[in-house]
């Protein structure tokens, strides 16, 4: 939440500057609509890949707007781009510190050396009931809402590649622990399974997303991965993912014994 609020006010402070330096006309429609854009992050789903375009349009559909556009087009696009890198650099903002359920006991690693240094993030690991347990702590410059914040953090993750960057570090893992499971780190793909998308632990429902681990080359699932989400407002996403080679007993595809285990832990 402080990351949030934090980045919040320093955003609209810097915009403000922006709009009253050295000018002889102050810009309050930019003002109203940057403010307001700001409160929106915190409301709209999906944040900026909503509010921007949904700007722009309003903009170019009034005269008045154009007209405005004409007029304080260098300003605008400064602020616009000023806009993008406060949000980029509240990325890096350090996240809380990852915890795990007590009936993991301690993680085995504290940090994951494939993760990329944008957004900051922090991912403690545990080797338990014979499945690799993640615990991802991750900035979300795109929204500071907690609506979607899961969902489309999850989808971002995969469609930019970062989801098979972390998962290597649980490929390791599995690799040194479990005698059974052998697999280069370098070769795995992820194959993303259909799901409802959600799913009900005990009162609370959760987004969720599964994945099977391939290797290149080969239509064998080597082992399936389930990712819960746990939202929070202010910019930080949580999410549990839980990597299970396929060699071990698997009952429960939706992991129900290990989720509530966190979700009580909390």
């Amino acid at each position: 939440m402080l990351g949030g609020v934090l980045a919040s006010i320093a955003i609209v402070a810097t915009l403000f500057g922006i709009l009253k330096w050295r000018s002889e006309e102050f810009d309050k429609t930019s003002m109203a609509g940057l403010s307001i854009g700001v409160l929106l992050l915190w409301l709209i789903p999906w944040g900026i890949f909503i509010i921007i375009p949904l700007a722009l349009t309003i903009s170019f559909i009034s005269p008045a707007g154009r007209g405005e556009w004409i007029k304080f087009r260098n300003r605008r696009v400064a602020i616009s781009l000023v806009l993008l890198v406060l949000l980029n650099a509240f990325a890096l903002y350090p996240v809380s510190t990852p915890a795990g359920a007590d009936e993991w006991g301690e993680p085995i690693t504290t940090e994951n050396p494939h993760a990329s240094a944008w957004p900051a993030s922090e991912q403690y690991t545990w080797l338990h009931d014979g499945a690799v347990i993640g615990v991802l702590n991750s900035r979300t410059p795109h929204t500071f809402s907690p609506w979607s914040q899961d969902s489309s953090s999850v989808t971002l993750g995969v469609m930019l590649g970062m989801h098979d960057e972390r998962m290597r570090q649980s490929i390791d893992v599995m690799n040194s622990l479990i005698p059974s499971f052998s697999i280069d780190s370098d070769t795995f793909w992820l194959e993303e399974v259909d799901t409802e998308g959600k799913h009900q632990y005990g009162d609370d429902t959760q987004y969720i997303a599964r994945f099977n681990v391939k290797r290149e080359g080969f239509e064998t699932t080597l082992a399936t991965v389930l990712i819960v989400g746990f939202p929070n407002a202010g910019g930080e996403v949580s999410l549990l993912s839980i990597t299970r080679p396929i060699t071990s007993s698997q009952d429960d595809v939706f992991e129900e014994k290990l989720v509530l285990q966190y979700i009580e832990s909390q």
